[in-house]
Order: C-alpha cells, then structure tokens, then sequence
C-alpha cells in the first residue's frame, strides 16, 4: 500500500475487515446496539492509535540553536493487553441482541483479537398492528423481525506482532530562547478502496535549564517541557455498494500530550528520559442510508416464511476518551549529524519507539 502512515493500513484492514463481513448485519440491530457492540470492538485500535500518535516527539531533552533543524523518521508500536484482544459480550447490555445458543455472557474478538465462529442473532418484537415495541413497555409481542451475524474477527493475524503499528515523518527547527517547533504533516492522500487520509501534527519543546546557573556548570544536563497535539482523519466512501447511498465512514483521532524531559548528553551517545500526560479522543462515524432485509419468526422461533426491507440513516456514532501518565526511557547514538534512537513508554498500553534523524544544529 503507497501511504506513508502505517496508521492508514489499520483504519483500511479494519473497515476492510468489517465490509468483508457484511458489517449492515449488525446495522440491522439499530444504532443503540450497532453502536455499542463496534465500539467495544474498535476500542483497541481506537487506544493504541492515541497512544502512537503522542509518541516519538522527542529524542532528546536538548533544543536546537537558533535556526538548527531536523528530520525525524520514527516508527513505534503500542502493545495491547491479552485481556483486551477479546470483550465481553452480555445479552443485557443490548435491546435487541443475544448470542445464539444457551449462553448469555461469553468473550468474543476485540479488532486486534483472533477470530470467532460465535452467531450474534437479532431479534426485534413486533406488535399485532406491525410496530416495533419499544424498550420498557409491557406490549405482549405477536412476532419477531429476526436476522444474524457471526462476530466480527480481529486482525491480529494480519500484522507483524500483537500491537498497534504507525509510522510517522517530522520535522523540528529552532527558534529564539531555545525553544523548538516540531511539524508532522501527511496532506490528504487517496488510497486504495475509496479511502482518504490525512494528518497534521505540532509541538513545541522549550529548554527549562537556561534559567537555572547549573547549566553553565554542567553542560552534560538538560531538562525541557514538550507540549503537542495531532489530528488525523481517515474516511472511507465506496462509489459503489448494493446496500444504500452516500455511504462513508469516518475515523478521527486527536491526541496530544505534556511531558517534562530531562537528558544527559554524552557526545557519542546521550540518555533521556520523558515523565507527563497522555491523552486524547477518538471517533467514528457511519454516515448515509443502508438497506436491511428481515425475516418474521413466531413466538416460540419458528420461521413465518415472510420478510421485510427498512432503511437505516446514519447508523453509527462512536466516540472514545483516554488519559494516562506515561514515562518514558531511551537513547541515542550520534554519529555527527546522523542520529539513531530507541525508546519505550509506560503508560495504558507499553508503546516502544525507534527511528532516525537527520540533525544540524
């Protein structure tokens, strides 16, 4: 895939992945339902795209003289949780579905889980006049609309190692009082699929020990703030489907973070560390008219030989909040203006980091 952000491949495997499984099967469920069993799913991939977006800001505690710059290639990986690989399903937490079969609670695939063979059946009471009885009444119903869907598999079998992948390009220079700006652009990008991307990121890295008369005393130290923010936005808008019009779904993540970092520079190779805040939001939206076709089965389950087509209008809308304090160790070899450094993060999901960086002071 030609993108410069591993990012897009997961927004595009995981809306991908869905398409392939006839994701408006769990649309018939309604947007109450839909949206709380796909939620639960993406939120693995929702968490680790965060966590990767604010990380590799930095890989040293020291700014760059006035006008210096740099080029930073970094790739980084944030591990998900065994226990997070799958989410429990409970017929009480949805109106309208249950698992097939006898039992009402049992674990199926999150988005970065393995794979399931579970039937999640639909099951919506209708009344003698036809009309869908609401939750809370105490309408007897005559029938049942009625459909199902294997569970939805995750894609940890699609990827390298058991974790959230980006990659990510940027660009640092110095200003006056010894305080860097950090850029991170992708402009939008037409993939493959009918999917576009795009990301912008900044952040700004100001060195605190100036004000401090230990700084003349040791220049080997140093100690900085860094404060950034980026955005990204994946859309995904088939030109063609059988299932409605002016579909589109959308994935939106916003992170942004604050870290206090200190380093000690030893000329061939300096040590940092990073200790601060973590968060950020995320969403997705399932946008434009979707048809469904049911089938009618009577009170104790039998099928009436009848069915009916609805359409839904925007059937999905979720979003996702997360904060954690995170540390961070690393460092870097410097061969002149050619640098290349490793770290790791301790925060909701471990994150490690590497890359190298083209820097002139």
């Amino acid at each position: 895939m030609k993108i410069i952000a591993i990012s897009v491949f997961l927004s595009l495997v995981f809306l991908n992945n869905s398409q392939a499984q006839n994701i408006e099967n769990i649309l018939a469920s309604g947007k109450k339902d839909a949206s709380t069993y796909l939620g639960a799913y993406i939120q693995p991939l929702f968490k680790g795209l965060i966590y990767n977006l604010n990380s590799g800001w930095y890989h040293s505690g020291k700014t760059h003289k006035k006008y210096g710059f740099d080029i930073t290639i970094s790739a980084n990986a944030s591990f998900v949780p065994q226990n997070e690989k799958t989410f429990t399903f409970r017929n009480t937490d949805y109106t309208v579905l249950e698992l097939d079969g006898s039992a009402t609670t049992t674990n199926i695939p999150s988005v970065m889980g393995q794979t399931s063979t579970q039937k999640i059946n639909v099951k919506i009471p209708i009344d003698a006049f036809g009309n869908v009885i609401p939750v809370g009444s105490n309408v007897i119903p005559t029938k049942f609309k009625v459909t199902s869907f294997e569970t939805l598999d995750g894609i940890e079998d699609k990827l390298p190692i058991s974790a959230v992948p980006t990659a990510m390009i940027q660009v640092g220079l110095g200003l006056p009082s010894k305080t860097d700006v950090k850029l991170r652009f992708v402009p939008t990008l037409n993939a493959q699929n009918d999917v576009k991307f795009n990301l912008f990121g900044v952040g700004l890295q100001h060195n605190l020990l100036q004000y401090f008369a230990i700084a003349d005393r040791n220049p080997l130290l140093d100690l900085s703030i860094l404060g950034a923010f980026t955005t990204s936005t994946t859309i995904y808008a088939p030109k063609d489907s059988s299932t409605g019009v002016n579909q589109e779904s959308t994935i939106k993540i916003n992170a942004y973070t604050a870290q206090l970092i200190g380093n000690i520079d030893l000329k061939i190779v300096n040590f940092y560390a990073g200790l601060g805040y973590t968060a950020g939001n995320a969403s997705m939206q399932v946008k434009g008219d979707y048809t469904y076709t049911y089938n009618f089965e009577n009170l104790t389950g039998v099928p009436l030989g009848n069915s009916i087509t609805e359409k839904f209008h925007d059937p999905i809308d979720i979003n996702y909040n997360l904060n954690s304090v995170k540390g961070t160790i690393g460092a870097r070899l410097n061969l002149a203006w050619f640098k290349i450094f490793a770290d790791y993060s301790f925060q909701g999901y471990n994150t490690a980091n590497a890359g190298i960086s083209f820097s002139f002071r």
